[in-house]
């Protein structure tokens, strides 16, 4: 192959299937020392006493550092599954925005629930910490379902019902795979954003070639079988295809590639629709280099140390071995001999006691082994041991605090806390590590639920209807990206007293500043959205004032509609206004109440008035009255008196 043809004119030349399994080839090569230095700690790790076992010399003790150091750096690297934090990336009052963050997060943590998400990532954090090199893989699976519907074609004069099988999407899945170290490969390079194709391997049976409906699936060779020396018979029932599963950045496309097939067996046009393209994240690398992307297994750092201390632990096993009370006695006291089998308080009878006591005694008789020497030996080993072991401790970065020793019960606290900080500073970039790889997983995993998943499924998943704004927000690339931010809560387990120290300093804090800000808007009701900005930017200190966010927007824009309504109402007076308006009103209401008084006083005159007019009326009307009576019976006695005359 000529060195100065194209990729392009390369794989025309072999064919698409050779060209990549040379591309393999390649990879293979490139790493092929660290694979086998790889090899040798994952059997160190294990114990496994073999051939190619990473210890130097014959020895029968080992003191297993790698599996103690391995363990412990588990624990302090993930300790849980970190959650998912899907939010706004700016909080700018956008309700389908929130909506979106909030369906996002429920349907990545639904995701999180259903499948067992820690496995994989515990599974490559194994990885990175023994060979140096983890990975896990997105996987997303549409279920087809296929349904069978009886279709009725009517005729002229008849009708028929047939059955036509059709295909619905049934469900949707997005999993997290762990990728075995031995079963990745990449393009060569110096940097990550520098690799062109990452692969995969699939070991299948003839009945997952069918079922995945490769090409002449009968026809590929099953040329992969697990290492075993023991019985090649049985070593062939387990015999499987070698796929991989490629993913070119340069061409965007996914194929599948048998070793020792002629053919690609499958190929795919950029299957996901990434914006990133591959769908697993950078791997986790332990030891990295700015000259390669090769790994570098972690115990190789202190494997010399690891070595020597073997060494020590077999010699201290070889010399407690030796360690034991022996020594010569006198054989004409045959006594002696079951002196050394008898038990507490069993005494040996002696026939010629008195020749013993003059030879001196059982001090006389017999002489035991100075073992005083061997002892001393034994305690340098130890102290020589420990040393090693603070060496590897310094060399990995495990304080004597993280693994439960070392402090003093005469340490100030302060002591004992700058120890542990000291400790985590030399594993907080490791465990911050560990959360950007998770959480780079849920960005690819929120891309794949975003652009794929239907919106029945979503409303199911998440209780939360979509919206037709939603789903543009959800389908456009760059329009989720800018508004929406994926990120996790934290791997390792909280300590208790930070968490409840942080959570009354976040409530006193907060607690002060709104007493006064409720005094200075009330003050000055124009300066209530500084007052808020202030107090978001305050809560964003803290990671759970984030919780917030939702309730400071919706409070927010309550308190803006209030003063709105407000600022539409006249203007209010002064409080000296105010004041002079109150003595107006209250010489208004005195007047008022003179006023009032004062008609009375008319009232009651008028009333009396009219009732002596009415009373001189009356009394008038009687006087009249009367006059009339006199009048008409002096009228009457003179008619009586001309009528006596006559």
């Amino acid at each position: 192959m000529a060195e100065n043809e194209t990729r392009q004119e390369q794989e025309k030349l072999l064919g698409p299937a050779l060209f990549w399994q040379n591309e393999l080839e390649k990879a293979d090569q490139f790493e092929r020392d660290w694979r086998d230095r790889g090899m040798r700690v994952v059997e160190r790790y294990r114990d496994e006493r073999g051939a190619s076992s990473a210890i130097i010399g014959s020895m029968n003790s080992r003191y297993n550092i790698l599996w103690a150091n391995t363990e412990t750096l588990k624990g302090a690297l993930f300790a849980r599954m970190a959650q998912p934090d899907v939010r706004r990336r700016f909080p700018d009052p956008n309700p389908a925005a929130r909506q979106v963050a909030i369906l996002l997060e429920r349907a990545i943590s639904y995701d999180l629930d259903i499948y067992d998400s820690s496995r994989p990532i515990a599974s490559a954090l194994e990885d990175y910490l023994l060979p140096g090199r983890g990975v896990v893989w997105v996987v997303y699976e549409p279920i087809i379902v296929k349904e069978k519907i009886k279709i009725e074609i009517k005729g002229d004069d008849t009708s028929i019902k047939e059955e036509e099988e059709i295909e619905r999407l049934g469900d949707q899945r997005c999993r997290f795979e762990y990728v075995h170290w031995q079963d990745y490969r990449e393009s060569p390079s110096r940097r990550p954003e520098d690799v062109t194709w990452r692969a995969r391997r699939h070991l299948y049976t003839r009945d997952d070639l069918v079922g995945r409906g490769f090409k002449d699936a009968h026809e590929i060779p099953l040329n992969w079988m697990p290492d075993s020396e023991d019985d090649a018979d049985f070593a062939e029932i387990y015999n499987r295809a070698e796929v991989w599963e490629i993913w070119c950045k340069v061409t965007r496309k996914r194929l599948f590639v048998a070793t020792g097939y002629k053919d690609v067996l499958a190929q795919d046009d950029d299957p996901y629709e990434l914006e990133g393209f591959f769908p697993t994240p950078t791997p986790l690398i332990a030891v990295r280099t700015n000259n390669t992307s090769v790994p570098v297994p972690e115990f190789t750092l202190y494997q010399d140390q690891a070595d020597e201390l073997d060494r020590v632990t077999s010699r201290i096993t070889y010399l407690i071995e030796g360690l034991k009370r022996r020594g010569v006695y006198d054989a004409s006291v045959p006594e002696l001999a079951h002196l050394a089998t008898a038990g507490d308080n069993d005494f040996v009878p002696s026939e010629n006691f008195a020749t013993l006591a003059q030879k001196g005694g059982l001090a006389g008789a017999f002489q035991t082994e100075d073992i005083s020497v061997v002892s001393a030996v034994l305690a340098g080993l130890y102290t020589q041991r420990g040393q090693v072991l603070q060496v590897i401790y310094d060399v990995t970065g495990i304080s004597d605090i993280i693994r439960g020793g070392g402090t003093r019960a005469s340490e100030t606290a302060t002591a004992q806390q700058l120890k542990a900080q000291y400790g985590s500073m030399r594993l907080r970039r490791r465990q911050d590590d560990i959360q950007k790889y998770i959480r780079d997983l849920f960005r690819i995993k929120a891309e794949l639920i975003a652009e794929n998943y239907e919106p029945e499924i979503l409303e199911r998943m998440t209780g939360i209807e979509v919206t037709d704004e939603m789903i543009e927000i959800m389908r456009n690339d760059k329009l989720r990206q800018y508004q929406i931010d994926v990120e996790t809560d934290s791997t390792v387990f909280a300590d208790e007293e930070e968490v409840k120290r942080t959570r009354v300093e976040f409530a006193n804090v907060l607690g002060g500043y709104l007493i006064k800000a409720v005094e200075a808007t009330q003050a000055a009701p124009e300066i209530t959205p500084i007052a808020f900005e202030i107090l978001k930017f305050v809560a964003g200190a803290w990671k759970i004032g984030r919780n917030f966010e939702d309730v400071l927007d919706q409070t927010e824009s309550e308190v803006m509609q209030q003063l709105q309504a407000l600022r539409q109402q006249p203007p209010q007076p002064s409080p000296e206004e105010q004041v002079q308006q109150q003595k107006i009103m209250a010489e208004l209401e005195r007047e008022k109440l003179k006023q009032e008084g004062k008609l009375t006083d008319i009232a009651s005159r008028e009333r009396t008035e009219a009732a002596k007019i009415q009373e001189e009326s009356r009394a008038s009307s009687e006087r009249v009255r009367s006059k009339e009576d006199l009048a008409m019976l002096d009228a009457e006695l003179r008619m009586a008196e001309r009528n006596r005359d006559i």
